[in-house]
Parts: C-alpha cells; sequence; structure tokens
C-alpha cells in the first residue's frame, strides 16, 4: 500500500470517528436533555445510552456496584480482547483527542514554527511523566475517585457537539495539552494513561511494526519521524519492533528511505511497506 493510500484513509477514519463519537448520539432517535453529555465517547453519567470502555476503567468501583459479577468478568474479557486485536490502532485511527492534536501538529507545519528538541534527556523525562500519569490514574481508580474531572479529553467531542461544558481541571488540562501538542506532536498520547494500559498486549497484538534488517541502514529517519519517540525501531536488530507505545501511524514507513525495511503488519499479510519511490516521492 503506498503511502498517500494509508495515510489518507488515515485521516478518514480519524474524521468519521470524531463525528460519529460527536453526534453519534442522533442515530439512537433518543435527546436526552437531562445529561450534559449525550455523546458516545465520554458518557461519564448513567444517563448514558452507551457506556464507553474507558468509563469503567476509571471506576472499577462503579463497574461492580452497578452491574453483576457476571458483567464485570465480560467486560473485562472483552477489553482484552480488544487490546489483543487492535492494541494502540486505536489511539493512531479513532481517539479524538489525538485526532485533534494531529491537526495542531499539521496547523505547525504550515507556520513552520519550531517544535521540542528531541534530545534524549527530554525524550526520558517524557516517558518519566508517562508513569507518574498512570500511576496517579490506577490510584484514583482504585480509591473510587472521580478521572473524569480532570481527564483532557473533555475538550474534545463534548465541546465539539456544542453541549454544555464546565470549565474544570479535565478542560484547562486538555487545553494545555492542546498548546503542548502544537510543539511537540501527540504530547498526550505519550503519557496516556490508557493508551499504555491497551499497549500492553503488543507482543500478542495481530498488528506489528516489522523490521528487514539487512534491507535497514539505521539512518535513524524513522525515530526522527516517530511521534511516540521510539528508540528501538532503529537500535533493535529485531525483526518485531512493536513496542507498547506504537499507534501504527505509519510516519517511520512513510518517512524510511528503503524498500521493504519496514512495515505494518495484521498477522503476517503486510499492508504498507516503506518504499524507495514512495519516499522519493513524498519528497519532491
Amino acid at each position: 500500500m503506498k503511502h498517500k493510500i494509508f495515510h489518507g484513509l488515515r485521516w478518514v477514519i480519524m474524521t468519521l470517528s470524531l463525528l460519529f463519537l460527536a453526534f453519534g448520539i442522533r442515530l439512537t432517535g433518543k435527546w436526552l436533555h437531562t445529561t450534559d453529555l449525550p455523546v458516545f465517547s465520554c458518557p461519564f453519567n448513567t444517563d448514558q445510552v452507551i457506556h464507553s470502555y474507558c468509563y469503567y476503567l476509571s471506576h472499577l468501583n462503579k463497574l461492580v456496584e452497578y452491574h453483576s459479577v457476571k458483567y464485570a468478568i465480560t467486560y473485562i474479557i472483552i477489553f482484552i480482547i480488544l487490546a489483543i486485536v487492535f492494541g494502540r490502532v486505536f489511539c493512531g485511527f479513532i481517539c479524538p483527542m489525538g485526532y485533534l492534536q494531529d491537526i495542531v501538529w499539521k496547523i505547525r507545519d504550515i507556520l513552520h514554527i519550531e517544535g521540542f528538541s528531541r534530545k534524549e534527556k527530554f525524550v526520558e523525562s517524557i516517558k518519566t511523566a508517562r508513569y507518574l500519569v498512570l500511576f496517579v490514574f490506577l490510584s484514583i481508580t482504585f480509591f473510587g475517585f472521580d478521572f473524569c474531572s480532570i481527564c483532557p479529553a473533555s475538550i474534545t467531542t463534548q465541546s465539539i457537539a456544542g453541549f454544555k461544558q464546565v470549565i474544570n481541571v479535565g478542560f484547562i488540562f486538555g487545553i494545555i495539552l492542546m498548546i503542548l501538542g502544537f510543539f511537540m506532536r501527540r504530547f498526550w498520547c505519550n503519557i496516556c494513561p490508557l493508551g499504555y494500559l491497551v499497549g500492553l498486549f503488543y507482543k500478542i497484538s495481530l498488528f506489528r511494526i516489522k523490521k528487514d534488517c539487512t534491507a535497514c541502514t539505521k539512518c535513524r529517519a524513522c525515530y526522527e519521524a516517530c511521534p511516540m519517540k521510539i528508540k528501538e525501531i532503529y537500535t533493535d536488530d529485531d525483526k518485531d519492533v512493536t513496542k507498547t507505545e506504537c499507534i501504527f501511524c505509519g510516519e517511520c514507513i512513510k518517512k524510511c528511505p528503503e524498500d521493504k525495511a519496514l512495515s505494518i503488519s495484521i498477522g503476517n499479510i503486510k499492508i504498507y511497506t516503506s518504499s524507495r519511490k514512495d519516499f522519493e516521492e513524498y519528497h519532491k
């Protein structure tokens, strides 16, 4: 698959996902006047038509309180299956927060404004922040606090759908993250606790990033292009370089100048492979 097709399809899927998550409630023919957030993606109250899986991950106490043990077990099993099948493809193709971050990064690119440094110490500090945010997320979850009140995703589908928005910690946090995302691509994705938890199943996920070590020249182009700062993609000599952080955005493959050095595959089927011809066409 050529880079224009892959990346064009990715932008189409992200756009349609945002519209569906923001306005999908209308497809049910219902309008919930008693709720502030009648959207599919962020229903953190019991009046919603459908609950998103992130709600119960941050409210484990309510998963048991509102539902039977059988339902709770079923929920966890379905979550694990989806994580195994798709991994962080959700982050790269569906997540509204990721989509908006890609848009602000595109704006920065058009304006030719310099982004943050990619020096090793800075990258390592971001990784440290990721574990801190994960600790806060899990602590809040187990102690029964409301993570939704500080979740930065509250600025996405709810605001776009035009519903009442409370200016709380999460909203302000989301604005700050969008500003940071202007200078560093996918800043929130690099520290997102939900994305990290989904990515833990990367070793058995169907989606893989594979590398032909004989074709790779270790030019570092893949690392420079990667929004998730995955250094191992060019340093490792393994055939499978899939990592917890990978969102399968395909940027590493688009910037790779070598034929068949990198590829995205579903199982053993390659769906997007690096090509010198595509690389030269992209850089014309």
